[in-house]
């Protein structure tokens, strides 16, 4: 079962690079360098994102981020992670099990034929703690639902719950320790 689940990853992972790497050729035949330039410049950001998610040393939670856009079909996830080399390993289940039990409500609560935009953002706190917010932009009375249902969520006592309603949907969170 992992094996098959690995060689998933990696087709799909594959799949995404040749699309990337297709686009940068056909601006290159049109001889459209700029777009080229620009389209690399995202897929070394991109690459260089994904560097840092590797570097928090959450490989469970790592590996449900790489799969999140597989798993939730009319969710598409982008990410921006500020810390670099932290250690998160202590808080990998607990990151992967509240991340999925947001979206998991997320699923049940919103349109299924809406494509969704979500935003994980990492950013420091302090030397020791991690905010992880995830940030979905939805219609208010979905995120009105959404956030009645996220209050009754478990609450695990080695995080601290970040709820918020914002102008154009929610964010969900976590602030773990390293």
């Amino acid at each position: 079962m992992m094996g098959e689940q690995v060689v998933q990853i990696l087709q799909h992972y594959r799949h995404e690079l040749m699309n990337h790497l297709q686009i940068v050729q056909g601006y290159v035949g049109m001889r459209n360098i700029e777009k080229a330039e620009k389209k690399l410049s995202e897929i070394v950001e991109y690459y260089n994102e994904e560097r840092k998610l590797m570097n928090l040393n959450a490989p469970d939670f790592m590996l449900w981020i790489i799969q999140f856009n597989m798993r939730y079909n009319n969710f598409r996830l982008t990410y921006t992670i500020h810390p670099e080399y932290k250690n998160l390993h202590a808080s990998d289940s607990l990151l992967v099990s509240q991340f999925h039990d947001f979206m998991e409500r997320c699923v049940e609560i919103l349109n299924p034929e809406l494509l969704y935009e979500v935003k994980l953002v990492a950013e420091e706190r302090s030397d020791t703690r991690i905010e992880m917010m995830l940030s979905i932009i939805c219609e208010m009375d979905e995120a009105e639902q959404l956030m009645d249902d996220i209050k009754k969520m478990q609450k695990d006592e080695a995080a601290e719950i970040v709820i918020a309603k914002t102008m154009n949907g929610v964010s969900f969170g976590l602030i773990v320790s390293q």
